[in-house]
């Protein structure tokens, strides 16, 4: 059997839920971003992420992160995945192609995303509008 990042997202939301709820005071952590766009507009539940100052974000082999261990409001922007494989040591080129990696599977993802909410809209969104869009993922 075969599991998916989708089941571990879909199992913490379930839980998250559960504890909302429950009315359980609770402090939860965790990776999934996507997990955060379920509980971004509700009142009951507040969000907060640790605060850093990042320097050359640009280039993942290169960008470097001071976590300030100061919780500060709101989502998390971003993701230092790549800052983490590079302080374990994996290699330049490695850690470059895996940026390129995220890049395109953001692309699609963006693009799956704007095609659904076409396809769920009954205002019939005009070609135009479509073409645009696809122009600014580059793709």
């Amino acid at each position: 059997m075969r599991t998916s990042t989708h089941d571990g997202n879909a199992i913490a939301t379930a839980y998250v839920q559960k504890l909302i709820e429950i009315k359980c005071r609770t402090l939860f952590s965790t990776h999934y971003h996507t997990l955060v766009d379920h509980f971004v507009d509700r009142a009951d539940v507040q969000l907060g992420h640790m605060a850093c100052m990042v320097e050359n974000d640009e280039d993942p082999t290169q960008e470097s992160v001071v976590f300030l261990y100061k919780l500060a409001e709101g989502r998390c922007p971003k993701s230092y995945g790549f800052n983490a494989a590079r302080l374990a040591g994996l290699n330049h080129s490695l850690v470059t192609r895996a940026r390129d990696i995220a890049r395109m599977l953001e692309n699609q993802n963006k693009t799956r995303d704007f095609f659904r909410k076409i396809l769920m809209n009954t205002d019939n969104t005009s070609i135009k509008n479509i073409i645009l869009y696809i122009k600014d993922l580059s793709i």
